[in-house]
């Protein structure tokens, strides 16, 4: 069993990936471990071995999206415009969580993992915000105004899972960018 740059073993491996792409063929849902097994020819056994147990399998899947998502975050061009930049970088993040907001929920139930993705989000952030600032100087240090923005991002994803309607999210997170750069800039 020979392990994986990821540090997981290749049935390990192999049930994450099956789970990562069952869920992308059917949004919002997560498959039955009877259905898990199934996929991956494993015994129920296996994948607690593996995982200890499906919301473990689950924190799992929503760990590696996540990290993906901010991968490719990372990689995007830079236009001439860094405060555009910035909001282009949040409404991908909100429409990240629309689309997968079963995974969002399964971070939530761990404050490591959780704790762990809101930094990155915050360095991809801070990363945006000095370029900001040296276009626009910024009326707090960059660092904090990156965890406002993740801050406030989140809000809006607490709302959708909450249930509110698509409209009023959008609403909200049009009010909470503005609200931001407004403290940002201090006009």
């Amino acid at each position: 069993m020979t392990t994986q740059s990821s540090g997981l073993s290749e049935t390990a491996e192999r049930i994450l990936s099956l789970a990562i792409a069952w869920m992308d063929d059917n949004p919002g849902e997560f498959p039955t471990t009877r259905k898990l097994c199934e996929l991956a020819g494993v015994t129920a056994p296996t994948l607690y071995h593996h995982f200890g147990d499906k919301e473990g399998l689950m924190l799992a899947v929503a760990e590696r999206k996540m990290l993906s998502f901010f991968q490719g975050k990372k990689r995007q061009p830079e236009t001439s415009d860094p405060e555009a930049d910035l909001l282009k970088g949040w409404d991908q993040w909100i429409d990240f969580a629309r689309k997968h907001l079963a995974l969002i929920g399964a971070l939530q139930q761990s404050p490591a993992i959780s704790a762990r993705l809101r930094m990155g989000a915050e360095a991809i952030a801070l990363g945006r915000l000095e370029r900001l600032h040296q276009f626009k100087p910024l009326r707090i240090p960059p660092q904090q105004a990156a965890q406002t923005v993740v801050a406030a991002s989140n809000v809006a994803v607490q709302l959708m899972l909450q249930g509110m309607p698509a409209a009023q999210v959008k609403a909200v997170n049009a009010q909470l960018q503005q609200a931001v750069l407004l403290v940002m800039r201090g006009r």
